[in-house]
């Protein structure tokens, strides 16, 4: 998909301060166009956004 979709109450469970979020939140983003470009799980793990 063209869209990423960030869950807001999930990273807020998550996290205990803004700073963990914003973290949080562009690991996930990378994470995700990492997936869109191709990149599997276990590369995604090695470069610390699994």
């Amino acid at each position: 998909p063209d869209k990423i979709a960030i869950y807001q109450e999930a990273h807020e469970r998550l996290c205990s301060s803004r700073e963990e979020m914003v973290e949080e939140v562009r690991k996930t983003v990378l994470h995700e166009l990492g997936h869109y470009l191709g990149i599997d799980e276990e590369r995604l793990e090695e470069l610390d956004l699994g």
